[in-house]
């Protein structure tokens, strides 16, 4: 009955998140990547399951320790995707490939799915687990539309509370309420602008991140 009601008041909180907006929390999920149709992982071989990827931001001003933060999709009850560790600066970004989810799940007896991040649209989920408490920190819920070929959903750098899709590789003209901004998705980096008009061979992007 105890177990129950906790999957309960999880569950509720991540549906009250959904309808009334994320919580204040200095770390934010701050980019997704649920569709890669290249290799974003830098393995030197595409696979669809190990190129998805989730970021996450430090958006405060101080460092912060980021053991006991999980992913999960929409799931229930939850099937965790990945658990961070160490510390996290101000201002920082940390990127998790479907790889990293893996052997992540691998390492702690999960079934390795890795991100699992549904095509047709799905939600991320951010928690924070704290000895017997579990706490949502962050979501976000996407479309089928934004889970196209090299689109990532991020959060705009000048006003993060806005969210725009990074569509260089495969615009969307007419994509609402998110709207495309031409610009290619940054795994590992802030969410800069460079478009596709900029001289930025995938080679020379990739080699930003390394």
């Amino acid at each position: 009955m105890k177990r129950a009601l906790i999957l309960f008041i999880t569950f509720f909180s991540a549906q009250a998140v959904l309808l009334f907006g994320c919580p204040s929390a200095e770390i934010l999920i701050n980019e997704v990547m649920a569709d890669p149709a290249s290799d974003w992982d830098g393995n030197g071989e595409y696979y669809y399951r190990d190129d998805e990827w989730i970021e996450i931001i430090n958006s405060g001003d101080s460092s912060v320790d980021i053991s006991g933060y999980l992913l999960c999709d929409d799931s229930f009850p939850i099937d965790w995707r990945y658990g961070f560790s160490g510390i996290i600066g101000p201002g920082e970004v940390r990127v998790v490939y479907g790889s990293d989810s893996r052997l992540w799940e691998q390492s702690e007896g999960f079934p390795s799915y890795g991100l699992s991040l549904n095509n047709g649209g799905d939600s991320v989920f951010l928690y924070r687990v704290l000895g017997s408490d579990t706490v949502l920190v962050d979501s976000v819920v996407y479309e089928n539309y934004i889970a196209d070929d090299d689109r990532s959903l991020g959060r705009k750098c000048d006003d993060p509370s806005v969210w725009e899709l990074f569509d260089a590789y495969n615009r969307c003209e007419d994509c609402e309420p998110v709207s495309g901004n031409n610009c290619v998705p940054t795994p590992g980096d802030i969410n800069n602008c460079l478009t596709d008009t900029e001289e930025s061979s995938w080679g020379m992007v990739k080699s930003i991140f390394r």
